[in-house]
């Protein structure tokens, strides 16, 4: 039996998005199981810190490729 291998090279732009999107699920599923009101108000500001940096990521790789991209007439 062969065994394919595909290696898939990330850039750092996508690897940081990466990171943090499971920063928020990991953080979301904590969220959802405490009951301690202190320990959600905590864990929603973190949650909304890297929501905020995904955000912003996002738009400045957008706007990146954008530049690159010219109208032809």
């Amino acid at each position: 039996m062969s065994e394919e291998f595909f290696q898939f090279i990330e850039s750092p732009e996508t690897a940081t998005i990466r990171i943090n999107t499971d920063a928020i699920n990991n953080l979301g599923i904590i969220f959802n199981e405490t009951e301690d009101r202190d320990m959600k108000q905590e864990l929603f500001k973190m949650l909304c810190s890297h929501s905020k940096f995904v955000l912003e990521t996002s738009e400045k790789m957008v706007q990146n490729r954008r530049l690159g991209i010219r109208s032809v007439k």
